[in-house]
């Protein structure tokens, strides 16, 4: 049944990933031909914003959902209940807290966006958002139980639903030349649908008994609170490292490099959809199976989704390099483009972004939210150096500091921690597992980029999204398929990953 879940939300998650993605990429196109490059901008400053106010969920999605394993794994209907009703009230004041601050800031919105905008389209497209990610929260009790009881599928055919009704109807308003106000209550009926479809399939899905007595959820309140001092921090992290990026680019280098930055970033964002779509039905699996199996048995199924991991990391990786600036060419025009250095850059994040994924699975399976210190380093590290390397290296600076704060917290540290305080293994068995997941990566890079200079592919020209297709295709195999026999050939984690695969689908 596990397994049957997993498959499902994967295969729903996929469909819905690529056509969101898709649709994303045509949306931001048509609201830059319709409304602008102004309009464009105070968009994407909207969403940059809406990522500092999001701080106040604390990472309680995160928290709530390790502490459902287990009365989900007994199938205690009580504790659930309870937890549950804990979940429900901690939102309730989230969404008062984002308010009141989504509504603070309005007042400085004149002082944040420099360009002269109308005060309609200033203030009501805000508002709108602001009441749309306050909505949202209504609905993420709901959410956090369909996906820790695996069953994220539900949550990927409403979430996917929700979006794309939503994208087409703002592609045809603002076709229709109804403007950024329409645009914006679409987006706040959306979640609206989203709220009555999942509080409907919860609600026949499970008999959850009404909490009348609050002082039962004071022990599971104490439980959540202890995991929201660990996700908070973490939560603040991935701000200063995404959020802060396009402000100083913004500040020091123009809305010109935002909206180039901002166009490969988007990309990078659609990577990660696609790599999250993988990784949630995993995550909550895993959690169970750790229930089931035990420490050592969930530790080897780590090194072979670990090592996974790394070879789609560098096949993705050496892709992107090589026609990422075809798609932005196709999808925007040439005045956006970034020089060939910055990409290779952006390539290498996009690597360090992927390749995390097993230990990032792992830490939520195993609830090990106390290393709360390290994303607070990381990202006060990437603010740091990226405040003084753009002022020398203009954009190049920013994106260094990404990768420095990438090298030491995210590759090395992080994983190490996972090792040190979920497998409770020690610094050996670290570095050895990890030169077996690094020395493959290394390897296939070399080799695949190596190839592709010789075998003269590169400038396959593009014209048109066919022949982008073709080009994406033609680099997928020739990097697929090599990366993919180096890292069967060097990495024993990975033939043991194949073979399982082989075993449970065929029985052999």
């Amino acid at each position: 049944m596990r397994r049957e879940n997993v498959i499902k939300s994967f295969k729903y998650g996929l469909f819905f990933s690529v056509l969101i993605m898709v649709m994303t990429f045509f949306v931001r196109k048509v609201f830059l031909d319709e409304l602008g490059s102004e309009l464009t901008g105070f968009y994407l400053l909207i969403n940059q914003l809406l990522g500092f106010i999001n701080l106040a969920e604390l990472g309680l999605g995160t928290a709530s959902t390790y502490l459902l394993f287990k009365p989900l794994h007994k199938k205690d209907n009580t504790e659930l209940s309870i937890i549950i009703s804990t979940i429900r009230d901690l939102y309730k004041k989230i969404q008062l807290l984002v308010l009141i601050i989504g509504f603070a800031i309005a007042f400085f919105l004149p002082l944040i966006v420099k360009d002269k905008l109308q005060y309609l389209e200033l203030y009501i497209p805000w508002v709108l958002f602001v009441l749309a990610t306050t909505l949202s929260y209504s609905y993420s009790s709901e959410s956090i139980l369909l996906s820790a009881d695996q069953k994220l599928h539900y949550v990927r055919v409403i979430n996917g639903l929700g979006r794309v009704i939503s994208f087409s109807l703002q592609i045809l308003s603002l076709k229709l030349g109804y403007g950024i106000i329409v645009f914006s209550i679409i987006e706040l009926t959306s979640n609206i649908l989203q709220l009555l479809l999942f509080k409907s399939i919860v609600k026949k899905q499970y008999h959850l008994k009404p909490i009348k007595n609050k002082e039962e959820t004071t022990i599971f309140r104490k439980e959540v609170f202890t995991e929201l001092k660990k996700t908070f921090i973490h939560k603040i992290s991935g701000v200063l490292i995404f959020n802060t990026d396009y402000l100083l680019v913004s500040f020091f280098l123009g809305l010109k490099y935002v909206t180039s930055y901002s166009s490969y970033i988007m990309i990078i964002q659609a990577l990660s959809f696609l790599i999250t779509t993988v990784s949630a039905p995993l995550s909550t699996a895993l959690g169970n199976y750790l229930h089931d199996k035990g420490g050592e048995a969930t530790y080897k199924k780590f090194l072979q989704v670990n090592v996974f991991f790394f070879l789609c990391a560098s096949v993705v990786s050496i892709v992107f390099y090589f026609v990422v600036n075809d798609v932005i060419t196709l999808w925007l025009g040439k005045s956006v483009l970034l020089a060939n250095g910055t990409v290779l850059l952006i390539s290498v994040n996009c690597f360090f972004l992927i390749s995390r994924s097993a230990v990032d699975i792992f830490k939520v399976s195993y609830g090990y939210m106390s290393d709360i210190h390290l994303p607070l380093i990381e990202g006060v590290a990437n603010l740091i150096i990226s405040l003084i390397l753009i002022k020398y290296m203009g954009i190049n600076g920013v994106i260094i500091g990404t990768i420095f704060s990438n090298v030491l917290i995210i590759m090395i540290v992080r994983p190490y921690y996972l090792y040190k305080y979920g497998f409770k293994l020690d610094l050996n068995t670290f570095f050895k597992d990890y030169f077996l997941s690094w020395v493959p990566a290394i390897t296939a890079v070399f080799f695949c980029c190596i190839f592709v200079s010789y075998a003269k592919v590169y400038p396959i020209p593009v014209e048109g999204v066919i022949s982008l297709l073709f080009k994406c295709c033609v680099f997928t195999v020739i990097i697929g398929a090599p990366c993919t026999l180096l890292f069967a050939v060097l990495s024993p984690d990975l033939r043991g990953l194949i073979k399982s695969q082989l075993r449970a689908r065929y029985g052999r």
